[in-house]
């Protein structure tokens, strides 16, 4: 449907009847005037989807204007002429009075149409789809695209289904998608609609392309999501743990059961490093479940999606789940479903509850695309969980849950700072870290996972260390080509030390390691990076405490809000009587 036109029905003693259509011959005669009488006037020549859109909405303001004179003149060349000059129209030729008398081809008859549009509204449940992806769907189940077309042109006419274009026109012409609502400001030629300027979004390219002319279908009936209907408790969907809940996750999985029965809508989780977030949300999953509502749990890793989706299926192991991320099958079935942030794009009013993990990292913290993504995927009135150990902004009047302690009831260890002078990051291959630094490696025979700025810095780092140490020492960084390789190196004990960019600082969990930060002043390493380095000190119970060092020139800002953050979820897990073993570290 990369073209429509915008044509008029009129019968004398009949309101107006408009249409967006990708052909004039589908359209159904009126009930009461069929074989005299009719006519249908075209307006446009068929336009690319977006232009005919913003003429439809022009017509928005004045099709009651419109049907007024219509009543008073019944003069079709009449009312031709003012509905042209009202929606400021000037296409040579038209508008232009078409014959009349039905299709000259194929036609669906009305019986398989209701079919088609079915299997339409099947397909489109909970999701925004573009045309493309439907028609490929359609056509495997066996059904024409010329009928596919006719369909789709009859369903949105009816109002049984709903598309919009892919690009979509604001306040002073600026474009933006109408999948991710980036900013659009590139142009490119077009085989579908003919333009050499059809726009084209390049931020949510990799979920397919949307131009201006692509036609985004939906179901447009947002329902309210029940958050007070009475589960049953026959119909709760099974839950097994297979291990129990401790007294801070316990007490977090209570509120969320709660959150469930209030009225808010938003809910923070602010969850020390290792803390076993994920697990609170269980019982909230299965009291969604059991009211038949949809759930999203979001991530922003295809690798955590991956491991998540296994430990899902093993607690709910008579719930079917739908696993979302680049690479895999769109059309999923499933009322839990497992998904990067990214993937969320695809969904529209389908959640009554969606739980978002890791909203502080890349690529959701800051991104507003990721973020239109997930509220366009609730339900009117669903619910968001968003969890985090390490929150940029508390709103005092958010309604929050604090998990302060770990499973294995130890504080968090507690970052010691150094203020030292080190070697500027270009004189480090003449000269070797500081004495104290290399002290603090040596006196503890444990493995070494050591946090760098740069990549440059990693390799000289690396090399001096393996120098200096006389241990097995390994570098990585994001492009590292043998990155998977020194990571399962590390954790299986071939490397006894490694130094890393920040791709360490989240999704890993290894057996006694201590953590030093080097030119933890630098600029990269802001308050929220630094706490998740820590992070992967103690997370094991067999090794629940160790060493965290941030070691710079001064002493920043951000070195001095982690150490407070960590010493104050310590704070409040004493208090709160959570703390079974040990002191801080």
């Amino acid at each position: 449907m990369a073209k429509l036109q915008l044509l008029v029905q009129l019968s004398p003693g009949t309101t107006p009847k408009w249409h967006l259509a990708e052909n004039p011959a589908w359209i159904d005669p009126m009930a009461d005037q069929a074989g005299g009488g009719e006519q249908i006037i075209a307006f446009t020549p068929p336009l690319a989807v977006d232009q005919a859109w913003i003429i439809g909405k022009r017509l928005d303001k004045h099709v009651n204007r419109i049907a007024r004179l219509w009543a008073l003149l019944p003069w079709p060349k009449l009312l031709a002429w003012w509905a042209a000059r009202f929606l400021r129209l000037s296409f040579p030729g038209y508008p232009r009075r078409l014959p009349t008398g039905g299709a000259k081809g194929r036609r669906l008859d009305p019986d398989q149409r209701l079919r088609l549009v079915e299997a339409v509204r099947q397909l489109l449940k909970g999701r925004l789809v573009p045309d493309n992806l439907l028609e490929n769907e359609l056509r495997a189940q066996g059904w024409w695209p010329a009928d596919i077309h006719q369909a789709l042109d009859w369903g949105m006419r009816e109002r049984l289904i709903a598309a919009r274009p892919g690009v979509m026109p604001q306040v002073w012409g600026e474009l933006r998608c109408s999948r991710c609502q980036s900013p659009i400001s590139e142009l490119r030629p077009c085989i579908k609609c003919g333009r050499n300027d059809c726009p084209v979004c390049l931020a949510c390219t990799a979920l397919g392309e949307i131009r201006g002319c692509t036609c985004l279908w939906f179901l447009d009936n947002r329902q309210l999501p029940g958050n007070k209907v009475a589960v049953n408790q026959d119909s709760m969907p099974r839950l097994q743990m297979g291990f129990d809940l401790t007294a801070a996750q316990a007490q977090a999985s209570h509120q969320l059961v709660q959150f469930m029965d209030s009225s808010a809508t938003r809910l923070l989780v602010w969850a020390a490093c290792g803390a076993g977030k994920t697990e609170v949300t269980f019982a909230a999953i299965q009291v969604a479940l059991a009211r038949g509502l949809q759930v999203l749990f979001a991530i922003p890793r295809r690798d955590v999606v991956r491991e998540l989706a296994e430990r899902l299926a093993a607690a709910f192991p008579e719930t079917r789940l739908a696993i979302h991320y680049g690479g895999q099958p769109w059309l999923q079935e499933g009322p839990l479903v497992i998904a990067t942030t990214h993937q969320t794009l695809r969904f529209y009013n389908r959640f009554g509850l969606a739980i978002l993990d890791e909203v502080d990292a890349y690529p959701y913290h800051g991104s507003e695309m990721l973020r239109v993504g997930v509220e366009q995927a609730l339900t009117k009135g669903g619910k968001l969980i968003e969890m985090t150990a390490t929150p940029y902004n508390i709103d005092p009047k958010a309604k929050l849950i604090t998990i302060p302690a770990r499973y294995h009831g130890y504080p968090l260890p507690e970052p010691r700072i150094v203020k030292v002078r080190l070697p500027a990051l270009n004189e480090l291959v003449e000269t070797k870290l500081p004495e104290d630094v290399i002290g603090i490696i040596q006196a503890n025979n444990s493995p070494w996972l050591i946090f760098a700025p740069t990549v440059s810095a990693v390799k000289l780092i690396a090399a001096s260390l393996a120098q200096t140490l006389g241990r097995m020492v390994c570098g990585s960084w994001a492009a590292d080509p043998r990155r998977d390789q020194k990571i399962d190196g590390f954790i299986r004990g071939r490397y006894e030390v490694m130094v890393a960019t920040s791709i360490m600082e989240r999704g890993i969990t290894l057996a006694n390691v201590q953590v030093m930060v080097l030119y933890s002043d630098h600029v990269v390493f802001d308050t929220n990076s630094l706490i998740q380095m820590a992070g992967r000190v103690g997370r094991k119970a067999e090794h629940p405490s160790g060493e965290v060092w941030f070691i710079g020139a001064r002493i920043t800002e951000a070195m001095q809000a982690a150490v407070k953050r960590i010493q104050y979820l310590n704070q409040q897990a004493r208090q709160q009587g959570l703390l079974t073993g040990g002191t801080h570290v």
